[in-house]
C-alpha cells in the first residue's frame, strides 16, 4: 500500500457517512474491496453483534464474511477497507477494534480502517492503517498500534458498485444476497 494519501471516492464516503447514520446508535460496519481493473465495490454488511453491544462493537457475521472471501477469490480482489462508525468517540481505532485486527496484520497489505465517528456534527472521517508494534509502545494492544494515514477524494472507477449484502438461512447454511444501495 501505498505511503500517501488514500484515494477514496466522494461516493464511497457519502456511503460510509450515510450507513453511519441510518444505523445510530448502532455502530455500521462494511467492506470495500479493490478489483484488477481498479474498480471499487462498497459492500454495507450487518452488524451481528449481541444488541446491547451493537452501539459500541460490530460483528460481521461468517456467512458475509465468507461470501466476501470467495467474491476476493474468484475475482482476484484485494481487500481495501474495512469501515465502521464510532457513535459516541473519536473516529480512532479503539482497543477493541486493535484485539479484532491483530490476526489480520500480516505480510499482505492489509486493509486501510476508516472510522465515521457520529460524536460530532459533521460526522469526522479518519484512516487509519494497522500495524505491527512492539509490546513497550504505549499505543499497542496485543502487538499492533494505529497509524494514521490521510484521504484525498478521488473519482469512482468505472464498474465501481454500492451494495448491501443480505443474510437469511440459518447460521450453518446462510444464504448471501447482494443488492444495489437504495434498493
Amino acid at each position: 500500500m501505498s505511503n500517501g494519501p488514500v484515494p477514496i471516492p466522494q461516493a464511497l464516503l457519502d456511503a460510509m457517512v450515510a450507513h453511519a447514520r441510518e444505523a445510530n446508535p448502532d455502530e455500521c460496519c462494511g467492506v470495500v474491496l479493490r478489483f484488477p481493473d481498479r474498480a471499487l465495490s462498497l459492500y454495507r454488511t450487518t452488524n451481528a453483534a449481541d444488541a446491547a453491544q451493537r452501539p459500541f462493537r460490530f460483528d460481521i457475521p461468517a456467512g458475509e464474511l465468507l461470501h466476501l472471501y470467495r467474491l476476493m477469490s474468484e475475482r482476484e480482489a484485494d481487500h481495501y477497507i474495512v469501515y465502521h462508525s464510532h457513535t459516541m468517540t473519536e473516529a480512532r481505532p479503539s482497543p477493541t477494534d486493535l484485539r479484532f485486527a491483530r490476526p489480520l496484520v500480516g505480510a499482505d497489505p492489509w486493509p486501510y480502517w476508516l472510522l465515521v465517528s457520529l460524536a460530532a456534527e459533521p460526522p469526522d472521517v479518519r484512516v487509519w492503517r494497522i500495524v505491527e508494534a512492539a509490546d513497550d509502545d504505549p499505543e499497542a494492544v496485543n502487538g499492533v498500534k494505529p497509524v494514521e494515514v490521510g484521504y484525498e477524494v478521488a473519482p469512482l472507477p468505472p464498474g465501481s458498485a454500492l451494495l448491501r449484502l443480505e443474510s437469511s438461512g440459518d447460521q450453518r447454511r446462510p444464504v448471501v444476497t447482494e443488492r444495489p444501495l437504495g434498493d
